[in-house]
């Protein structure tokens, strides 16, 4: 385990705030998830494959994310 301590912009301080509403979750397990995610969405990013979201009607959607 590591401890670190780190300053959020404004934006990230909302996002968190919404997360912590819809979730319930404590934020020191969604920040560590959404390391996780970043983690994971930056491999596939640097392994050349896409991000796509699929609607509920199974329509695909391509995500441009910039890291």
């Amino acid at each position: 385990m590591g401890r670190v301590n780190v300053a959020l912009i404004g934006e990230a301080v909302d996002a968190l705030a919404k997360l912590q509403e819809r979730t319930g979750l404590k934020k020191v397990d969604l920040v560590n998830r959404a390391l996780l995610v970043y983690e994971f969405v930056d491999a596939e990013l640097k392994a050349g494959k896409q991000v796509l979201v699929r609607d509920q009607d199974g329509r695909d959607q391509l995500v441009k994310i910039f890291l």
